[in-house]
């Protein structure tokens, strides 16, 4: 005999809920949230379209930032920029075995996003992994930049007594410092674990893959062509450099990134960022409140499309050598100064000295003792183990 379902309607209903997408779900809560406000909603609407209301903290008059504050609230030449430190850090499996105690490993994905609520143009400054800069904190030394985060969190910060935020500013201050004081007013620092959720909830990216995307044992990850990138194949190709360098990865990092934006704007995706971000806060990190979330995600909808995104990668060379406390012979990048001050200029409208340029240390030979103190993890860990991801 066949059996009737004799749930009550509002249980079929929830039921029915439960079952939608995470996508789904949220707009599904967006819609209620303002059908409820009404009124208020729009008023509350207005309010966020008001960016100098949002971003009240930042001072657009053109003072410059203290060289050694934490403190990111000040603006160059009087424009109204807002620089936004987007971090990536890479957390596999071989990372994770090796990682410290509530280390949050090495930050391979340096940019800077430039978004100017006047125009609606958007810069962003990638700063290869390797770069050779000097560390916030650190006195005069330098090491590859995303080993900053790593420093911050071992050493700490004076007044900042959570190891994490330590490192987050340690990062993101030296950033500001590469870029000649340029103030970061905010970070979002992400896990790629959560890059790969993210882009799954919004339904994956449409894009040409340039060539194949193999590990170092020749297994194929994401072959080449036009398709659409799940969250897993999206992932695998940011974080992709066999074969190219941290320049071509950084180009693709920002391309991928454009071509993301521009069909979730066209597909009204957008508007869920904020949810999304909030729903993720054990692989997200950022210092925007939720307001300014929601600004943000409201004036790119609004001012920003994909062609007022400009892309850029400090220009510089690689070369093999050492460095103090580790004179083992390791690729680093060093910075193109003339044309790193150039680009600042350009961007931010900000003329700073480009210094003397970067040198490294004949290596120590094998049978030479290292005499100079232990500098930390330069590369930890190895180049090999940071690219092989498990199946």
């Amino acid at each position: 005999m066949e059996q009737t379902d004799k749930r009550p309607e509002i249980i079929k209903k929830t039921w029915r809920l439960r079952s939608l997408s995470k996508l789904k779900k949220i707009a599904i809560i967006v819609i209620i949230i303002s059908l409820c406000l009404g009124s208020a909603g729009a008023l509350y609407l207005r309010r966020l379209s008001d960016m100098d209301t949002v971003f009240k903290n930042i001072d657009w008059t053109g003072e410059d930032n203290e060289t050694n504050s934490p403190d990111m609230n000040a603006a160059f030449s009087g424009q109204k920029i807002i620089n936004i430190a987007l971090l990536g850090h890479d957390s596999n499996d071989a990372r994770v075995k090796k990682r410290l105690k509530g280390y949050t490993g090495l930050v391979d994905a340096n940019m800077v996003a430039a978004v100017n609520i006047e125009t609606g143009e958007v810069n962003i400054v990638s700063i290869p992994r390797d770069s050779l800069v000097p560390i916030y904190n650190q006195g005069k030394y330098k090491d590859k930049i995303n080993s900053a985060n790593y420093w911050g969190w071992s050493n700490g910060l004076p007044g900042v007594e959570d190891k994490v935020e330590a490192g987050l500013i340690t990062q993101v201050e030296t950033i500001s410092k590469v870029l000649g004081g340029v103030p970061i007013h905010f970070y979002v620092s992400v896990d790629m674990e959560a890059v790969k959720e993210i882009v799954d909830i919004m339904g994956g990216v449409w894009y040409d893959v340039p060539k194949d995307v193999t590990d170092w044992n020749g297994r194929l990850l994401v072959g080449k062509g036009y398709q659409k990138l799940d969250g897993l194949k999206f992932m695998y190709f940011i974080r992709s450099r066999k074969g190219s360098s941290d320049r071509v990865r950084a180009a693709n990092q920002q391309a991928i990134l454009k071509a993301a934006f521009s069909q979730f704007k066209q597909a009204n995706k957008l508007i869920y960022a904020p949810q999304v971000f909030l729903g993720m806060t054990r692989n997200v990190r950022t210092n925007l409140s939720i307001e300014q979330i929601l600004a943000l995600a409201r004036f790119a909808t609004q001012k920003i499309d994909s062609d007022s995104i400009s892309n850029n990668t400090l220009a510089g060379r690689y070369e093999s050598g050492g460095i103090p406390g580790r004179r083992e012979s390791l690729p680093y990048y060093l910075l193109d100064h003339p044309k790193r001050v150039k680009l600042v200029e350009n961007i931010w409208g900000k003329v700073v000295e480009p210094g003397p340029p970067d040198t490294l240390l004949p290596p120590l030979k094998k049978e030479d003792p290292e005499t100079e103190p232990g500098a930390g993890p330069s590369d930890e860990p190895s180049e090999l183990e940071d690219f092989l991801l498990e199946p």
